[in-house]
């Protein structure tokens, strides 16, 4: 299920749709992919995600969206994704495999799960054949299914917030070189490595952008410099153990996702910290059309980026 196609594609509507839900809040996007281009924002949505889903039926009525194609991308924490060792079974007994040996690292019954399975990139050397799963709660993954169909959405795909932002480097940023990913929410961040539109790894980070906004004010954290440094050692060992364990060479760039004076300074930092080639990618980088790009949702690229999985 998951960066995977379900259902016929619908041809009552132009362009594709992404969603994601954040907290309380529906993050929506309808675009228009456009070759060798930045996608073309149609129109865009930010509102309450109400049990009802009346707001977001509301916004596909209102743009004529009824059957277009959809992608919802899950937000960290509502699944979780390993690398485990591939088990030695008929592959029509690979997931039901793998669910039970997932229950040691969910905090619910593998009998609730919704599972996907992915070839995981080989290593340097290879002494296993490791795969990646993932799996969400289907009891809280259901009704949301089913508010988004409801909204009159034909719901292609459910993507996982790693899967969507490589589909930023590859499909809006043409990157497929190796790159490395910084992606900042207000109290975490995610780091991640793809290459040639390939997922590689991710690494969550414990500080996020209010931690840049407190100790650029004089706030805790050691002050601005210690926060600047505790994300470039984070870079740095990322992009080592990447190195090491896969051998591809080393990462080429580092993209950071957002816009402000607080993470163009972290860009910074990290360039001469590190010798590396590193840009701030903001909305207006990734999408066309953006009228006012200072007030797109922090959560769009989620939202973006499962839009552009919809092939």
């Amino acid at each position: 299920m998951f960066g995977k196609r379900f259902g016929k594609r619908s041809k009552t509507a132009g362009g594709q749709v992404g969603l994601t839900v954040v907290n309380d809040s529906v993050t929506a996007v309808h675009i228009l992919s456009q070759a060798g281009q930045a996608p073309k924002l149609l129109a865009r949505f930010d509102g309450p995600n109400q049990d009802d889903g009346s707001a977001l039926a509301a916004w596909v009525t209102a743009h004529r969206l009824q059957g277009a194609p959809a992608a919802l991308t899950l937000d960290y924490g509502d699944y979780v994704i390993h690398q485990l060792e591939k088990p030695d079974v008929p592959a029509e007994e690979l997931r039901q495999a793998l669910r039970w040996r997932l229950k040691d690292l969910i905090d619910y019954s593998p009998a609730d799960a919704v599972i996907d399975v992915f070839e995981a990139p080989p290593a340097r050397q290879k002494r296993i054949e490791p795969v990646q799963v993932v799996a969400a709660q289907a009891s809280r993954l259901k009704p949301l299914v089913a508010r988004l169909n409801a909204a009159g959405l034909a719901l292609k795909r459910i993507d996982i917030a790693e899967f969507a932002l490589r589909n930023l480097l590859s499909r809006a940023l043409g990157s497929l070189e190796t790159t490395a990913l910084l992606y900042l929410r207000p109290q975490r961040g995610m780091l991640q490595i793809c290459r040639e539109d390939q997922f590689y790894f991710a690494r969550a980070l414990d500080l996020g952008l209010e931690a840049l906004s407190y100790a650029a004010h004089g706030g805790a954290y050691g002050g601005l410099s210690d926060v600047h440094d505790r994300i470039a050692l984070e870079v740095q060992r990322t992009m080592d153990y990447y190195d090491s364990y896969f051998g591809h060479g080393p990462v080429k760039t580092l993209v950071v996702l957002g816009r402000g004076d607080a993470l163009q300074q972290l860009v910074d930092y990290i360039r001469n910290a590190l010798g590396l080639s590193a840009r701030l990618v903001g909305p207006a980088d990734l999408l066309s059309g953006l009228d006012d790009p200072d007030s797109v949702a922090e959560a769009m690229p989620l939202a973006l980026g499962g839009a552009l999985g919809i092939v």
